[in-house]
């Protein structure tokens, strides 16, 4: 969270407020981190412990951070898994939250517009902390005719997963018996048994089918029997790709 708002009540370190100088200072911060890191585990007692892959993204990113180059190199070099794995705090996704005060939270202000012009829109969220404390201090139809109020149609909290998931590239979808009703997440483009195993590994094992219905229909039928009467249900196989949204039940053998 970048401060992008004047106020005599905050201390600070910097004389002025700069959301592009707190940014740039929090990313060296995370590459000396790295750095630091890539430098022990590169040490010749530690070295034997690295398989072949890792020692090579850790002597690249080493590379990298010592002659100022983009870290991003590794994106197109290694897949997104074994990049995990490496641990490096610099190349993880980042999203960008904007802190600003009640006055900017529809349009921003010349901080946010200095800073979205540096780092684009993407992965940048402009909210205010202060009106989310607010907001979740009130009760529910309060909250609604406060957010009405001040122009906000969403609140921070909500905007923020919003984004987290589409930089993360995941979904959600349910399932829905008598007792309970589960959200789970998947990634994008996930097929149905890949999803059946989050639930279970015996799930994706065994995978016969996958009783589906959008979110939309199972909502506007009031679940499951009356979706299946009117014809909403359908039955899809193994490489059926999930919809973000869908309801689920799973047909399989153990």
């Amino acid at each position: 969270m970048i401060r992008c708002f004047d106020s005599d009540d905050i201390q600070n370190v910097n004389p002025t407020v700069d959301p592009v100088r707190d940014l740039e200072i929090i990313e060296t911060e995370m590459m000396l981190a790295d750095l630091e890191s890539i430098q022990k585990r590169l040490e010749k007692n530690n070295k034997k412990n690295v398989d072949q892959e890792q020692l090579k993204i850790l002597e690249i990113a080493q590379d990298c951070i010592n002659s100022g180059k983009d870290l991003s190199i590794l994106k197109e070099k290694f897949d997104k898994k074994t990049l995990n794995q490496s641990g490096l705090l610099s190349i993880k996704p980042k999203i960008f939250v904007c802190n600003v005060d009640e006055q900017s939270i529809k349009d921003g202000n010349k901080y946010t517009k200095n800073f979205i012009t540096k780092f684009g829109e993407k992965n940048t969220l402009i909210v205010s902390a202060d009106i989310e404390n607010q907001i979740n201090e009130l009760e529910n139809n309060e909250r609604k005719n406060y957010m009405e109020m001040i122009g906000l149609k969403e609140t921070g909290l909500n905007m923020l997963i919003q984004k987290g998931y589409n930089i993360l590239e995941l979904e959600t979808y349910f399932t829905s018996g008598p007792e309970e009703t589960r959200a789970w997440t998947i990634e994008k483009n996930c097929t149905a048994p890949k999803a059946a195993g989050e639930i279970h590994t015996d799930f994706e094992k065994g995978f016969i089918r996958a009783e589906t219905i959008s979110f939309e229909d199972f909502i506007n039928n009031d679940g499951w029997v009356n979706s299946k009467t009117n014809g909403k249900m359908r039955l899809e196989g193994k490489e059926y790709i999930v919809k973000d949204g869908d309801v689920l039940n799973f047909r399989f053998n153990t």
